[in-house]
């Protein structure tokens, strides 16, 4: 994002924090049926390095390079309404502006579902729902919500899904000392993702599926997740190499083809987390496996442990995430002569840039230095094996994939 751009959004950033603020402290009055609340980041990171772009996520189109703090990358603004009328219904409304596949900061609708509480135990929402992936948060965008400055990128950067239209059921009992709760979902996913330079992904007509299994005993938390996600029919931003391989006639190259293919084709989720939080020490350990039916992005295990202590206001952590993704190889089956070259780099590039395997250590500081804001410092020591790799954008060819990463950013919420 150019300097310009990066001032706007501050401006408007700022002078749409300031109004909502006065309107959720004044507005409401003795109204108890209604509730505004909001949340924001304002900052970013600062790569070191200037030969790849750091993204927090997949969704971003560009990422931070060694020049000056990238504003972009972790600063959004989220207001949320709700309604609830009596004990037993709510309604929420969550608007959310941030960094987006197109380039844009345009603001759209992550949350707005009716909830209906069947008894103290169950309920039940129907609406658009948040993608459930945090042990102790259920958002990525509420930097106030968790310790860190971003969710660590190696686990959550390659999850393609935040929200989905549909409905999910929630149940909850007591067992010995602790509660267990469960959770079952499903819906269909309508985001768009940036793919490559270029090209965009829509996830219209995606389908979701899944639940979570959870045990919270005291000060222990224990998290069994499974989700199921069924790609919908747009090929777009490989249509032009498949068809390139299809149009050879070679048998190989037509398998090929297929497997690159995204069009119905599944991706299963498997998680286990724990996390424990006992006066100032907290820490949590999470482990996915993400099983895929295309070439890419193939099959990947990411994790990754996080430890802090707090003392005072101050609560200093450490965080070393891990991800390692299948590295298929595939031949076209057609020879390396002039007429070929461009299919056959065509895909080595779109297999390479799929993949990630990469390794980050991080020592950071949370300063919560007045009543719901807070302040974070945090420093990335990242080393990538890919090059090209999901988790950057437009790498130099001979980047050595190794980058320090210094993040500062100011979180709220009202």
């Amino acid at each position: 994002m150019d300097r310009l751009s990066t001032r706007f959004f501050i401006f408007v950033l700022i002078g749409l924090w300031l109004p909502c603020v006065v309107l959720a402290e004044f507005s409401m009055g003795d109204d108890e049926t209604f509730f505004l609340n909001g949340f924001g980041t304002l900052g970013g990171p600062y790569n070191f390095d200037d030969e790849a772009g750091f993204i927090r996520d997949i969704s971003q189109p560009k990422g931070a390079r060694g020049n000056g703090i990238d504003w972009s990358i972790d600063s959004r603004l989220g207001l949320q309404g709700t309604w609830r009328p009596n004990e037993d219904f709510e309604t929420t409304l969550q608007l959310v502006t941030k960094y987006r596949y197109d380039g844009s900061f345009r603001p759209e609708v992550t949350w707005g579902f009716l909830k209906y509480a069947i008894n103290p135990n169950a309920q039940v929402r129907v609406g658009r729902l948040g993608a459930d992936l945090y042990l102790q948060a259920d958002s990525r965008d509420v930097g106030y919500a968790y310790l860190w400055t971003r969710p660590p990128v190696d686990y959550f950067g390659w999850i393609f899904i935040s929200y989905f239209d549909g409905i999910d059921f929630v149940a909850a009992r007591e067992l010995g000392d602790g509660i267990l709760r469960g959770k079952l979902y499903a819906g269909r996913a309508r985001e768009t993702l940036h793919r490559s330079e270029g090209s965009e992904y829509s996830l219209k007509g995606t389908t979701v599926m899944g639940g979570h299994l959870e045990y919270q005993h005291i000060n222990w938390l224990f998290r069994l997740s499974y989700g199921a996600i069924r790609l919908g029919d747009d090929d777009l931003s490989l249509v032009p190499l498949m068809n390139a391989l299809q149009s050879t006639g070679v048998p190989q190259a037509n398998a090929l083809a297929e497997e690159m293919s995204l069009a119905g084709k599944y991706f299963n989720l498997f998680g286990v987390g724990i996390a424990y939080d006992k006066g100032p020490l907290q820490s949590q350990l999470m482990i996915g496996h993400l099983s895929s039916e295309v070439l890419t992005p193939p099959s990947s295990t990411a994790g990754y442990l996080s430890a802090s202590y707090r003392i005072g206001q101050w609560t200093p952590y450490l965080v070393y995430s891990r991800i390692k993704s299948e590295h298929p190889r595939r031949m076209t089956g057609l020879p390396n002569i002039p007429p070929f070259d461009a299919v056959n780099a065509g895909v080595s590039q779109a297999l390479l840039a799929g993949q990630a395997d990469q390794e980050t250590f991080s020592l950071g500081a949370r300063y919560d230095f007045a009543r719901n804001m807070d302040l974070k410092f945090q420093l990335d020591w990242i080393h990538s094996r890919d090059n090209p790799s999901l988790l950057w954008t437009a790498p130099e060819p001979d980047w050595d994939g190794r980058s320090a990463v210094l993040s500062v950013t100011l979180d709220f919420v009202f």
